[in-house]
């Protein structure tokens, strides 16, 4: 009987985790691979087909130097701290440092060499789509800048501020890896967002699923379609029901969603949006709430609306500067 589709997925991830990731990784995937396959003959041939795409990528190395320039990531000098120095070898040192480097960066091009990078960002009130190298695509919400560095063996984004919305392509051998702040959000091929939050993260699921781990010491979550949590430091807290997972990812349609929300939180999206500051005049207006879904083309249009779903009136001071307050 052929493998469904979560079942590939399940061996997918295991696979490269067994390929890919750390030493304890490694361990860990491999035994849970070994259980899975259970000499079952479709799970084995399975396996087979990866095995057999992986030496094909293997093989192609030399060719993927040819075609793409050795970016070398230049974080290795660290890895000069923690060579002793021996007595005497004081003058020869910064020499053996540069050759320890060296080797270290060699090594890493061997390994999991980096076939290009991209860089990309959007403005405030500015969404932007974009194409990866891999054939992902992203689209970057309002003030939002990322990374991504293409790697043969695996794909690394790093989301240096702001939102995102994330379609990747299918690769079981080369993992997709989102990095914001301390998370890192693992993803085979599917659909996401990631939000960077000043503690943590958010990430809702919109097809497929992707592993979350908050930090480098906490275990990883999953989630699937139409979940989504959201992490403070190394903590995990779940967003519950449709209703809010939609709401995490209505502005991929230029749209905020809110659900009894306070205006306080409400000023928080929409100051994303709006160049100049957005104030509370009174404590009272911010504990106001607001439901509805609201169009972000137009931010100012937004503000003006708050007064009629909202006990409370706007006002525009002379820089640009919207001043909420309660009716009194």
């Amino acid at each position: 009987m052929p493998l469904s589709q979560p079942e590939r997925d399940t061996a997918d991830d295991l696979f490269a985790s067994a390929k890919f990731g750390d030493i304890a990784q490694q361990k860990s995937a491999q035994t849970a691979l070994d259980t899975w396959t259970g000499g079952d003959a479709e799970r084995l041939a399975h396996i087979a087909g990866l095995e057999a795409a992986n030496r094909a990528v293997e093989i192609n190395v030399g060719t993927l130097r040819n075609r793409y320039p050795r970016h070398i990531e230049s974080r290795v000098p660290a890895a000069s701290a923690t060579i002793a120095r021996a007595p005497g070898l004081s003058r020869f040192w910064p020499g053996i440092a540069m050759a320890c480097c060296a080797m270290v960066a060699a090594a890493t091009w061997v390994i999991n060499p980096v076939l290009s990078h991209q860089t990309s960002s959007s403005a405030v009130g500015q969404q932007l789509a974009f194409d990866l190298d891999d054939g992902s695509r992203v689209l970057l919400n309002t003030d939002t800048a990322v990374h991504f560095v293409n790697r043969l063996h695996s794909r690394e984004l790093t989301l240096e501020k702001g939102e995102a919305m994330f379609s990747v392509v299918h690769s079981s051998v080369r993992p997709f890896h989102v990095y914001a702040g301390t998370a890192d959000i693992r993803d085979v091929g599917t659909q996401f967002s990631v939000r960077l939050l000043p503690t943590g993260v958010s990430v809702a699921v919109l097809e497929g699923r992707v592993s979350v781990t908050p930090s480098a010491d906490t275990p990883p979550a999953l989630l699937t379609a139409n979940e989504a949590l959201r992490t403070d430091g190394a903590t995990m807290v779940p967003v519950n029901g449709p209703q809010a997972v939609n709401a995490m990812l209505s502005w991929k349609d230029q749209r905020l969603d809110f659900d009894n929300t306070s205006i306080v939180d409400v000023i928080g999206d929409l100051q994303r949006y709006r160049r100049k500051p957005i104030v509370l005049a009174d404590n009272k207006a911010g504990k106001f709430r607001v439901s509805g879904g609201f169009s972000i083309a137009d931010p100012e249009q937004l503000l003006k609306t708050l007064p009629s779903v909202a006990p409370v009136t706007i006002t525009m001071k002379p820089d640009g500067t919207a001043v909420i307050a309660s009716r009194h």
